[in-house]
């Protein structure tokens, strides 16, 4: 089974993300989210079905296509701005939906991001699962701080300064 198939049943971009996104939504913007997008919260992430997100940065890139797709269909061209604009690679605009994404990392409970690294065992990169968790939260942190950085970046840095140390 694929990475990002994996990721959609059980790991980082599974159903609990998409409760996360909501509850940072409501922390974010200061209410709730309306029911179409709530809709587009569960959607945001259901490109990474059949892709090795990991592995490969074009597949990565390309994630956020068919949310958009279905969100275009069952809320038209709002639905769509906003499952592209969560992504900074989809070339639009930000949406509200990015930064309540971002920070759904923030309130990620400890226990639920270890057994993402148990479910995608190469999102460890090397470092015990709890190390890794530790060390995302940290960079999590110092991202809602300011940066707004896309959370695969600060993987995709973590890779970089383990391959570093290794």
């Amino acid at each position: 089974m694929k990475q990002g198939t994996v990721s959609v049943l059980l790991g980082c971009h599974s159903p609990v993300h998409s409760l996360l996104v909501a509850l940072a939504w409501r922390k974010v913007h200061g209410r709730w989210p309306r029911p179409w997008e709530m809709g587009c919260i569960l959607l945001h992430d259901i490109g990474h079905w059949g892709r090795q997100y990991l592995d490969d940065p074009e597949e990565k890139a390309g994630h956020w296509r068919l949310g958009a797709r279905v969100a275009f269909r069952l809320f038209g061209p709002r639905g769509y701005q906003m499952v592209a604009g969560h992504d900074a690679g989809s070339g639009l605009p930000e949406s509200p939906l990015y930064r309540a994404d971002k920070y759904s990392w923030h309130l990620a409970p400890r226990l639920w991001l270890w057994s993402n690294a148990v479910f995608e065992p190469k999102i460890a990169m090397g470092y015990t699962r709890w190390e890794a968790v530790r060390l995302f939260k940290k960079r999590v942190a110092e991202n809602v701080q300011g940066a707004w950085k896309p959370t695969h970046s600060l993987y995709l840095e973590r890779c970089k300064g383990r391959a570093h140390e290794l």
